[in-house]
């Protein structure tokens, strides 16, 4: 018998947190700190126009920074305050994940 595995839709909430996590990397690691949508599509698995409403969300929110470098010329970059929330938010959900997706026995109705 074949086992196939499950896979799960992500929540925006885990979106928003991938995105943080690809910017926060940028912040650490490239000189500038900042990427362009088609980099971060890329990083991400979404597509252009799923993202762009991501990130209005996070520019809205002051956890991402736009910055307009010129004609088509839109980058995005990580916050401190998108710092400090993933800070308090990835050890949350790494938690949250721990938690058996099944009710335990004595909570089922049948």
């Amino acid at each position: 018998m074949e086992k196939r595995a499950l896979t799960l839709r992500k929540s925006k909430l885990e979106r928003y947190v991938d995105i943080l996590e690809i910017l926060a990397r940028a912040h650490n690691f490239e000189p500038e700190g900042q990427m362009g949508l088609t980099q971060l599509a890329h990083k991400t698995g979404l597509s252009q126009s799923v993202l762009k409403q991501h990130l209005s969300f996070l520019v809205q929110q002051n956890l991402v920074e736009e910055q307009n470098l010129g004609k088509e010329k839109i980058f995005y970059v990580i916050t401190e305050r998108g710092l400090k929330v993933l800070y308090v938010v990835v050890p949350i959900m790494e938690e949250a994940r721990k938690i058996p997706v099944s009710p335990p026995e004595h909570a089922r109705v049948e």
